[in-house]
């Protein structure tokens, strides 16, 4: 299977519990986008962290 045709399945999946739940599918796409762009908040964050202190320690060890 295709990275897109999982994606599918699982959406369709989804659905189908959201409708078993009796819970409106737009709410839990809009839910799952948001934590997902937490998520790669979160994680751009900690890289440009890493890269500032990387930077940083470059500049110290040149300053030495």
């Amino acid at each position: 299977m295709k990275a897109e045709e999982i994606k599918a399945k699982q959406m369709q999946d989804l659905q189908k519990e959201c409708a078993i739940q009796d819970i409106d599918f737009s709410s839990m796409q809009r839910l799952l986008n948001s934590e997902r762009l937490k998520k790669l908040s979160k994680r751009n964050l900690f890289i440009q962290q890493t890269i500032n202190s990387e930077i940083e320690k470059s500049i110290n060890h040149e300053n030495k």
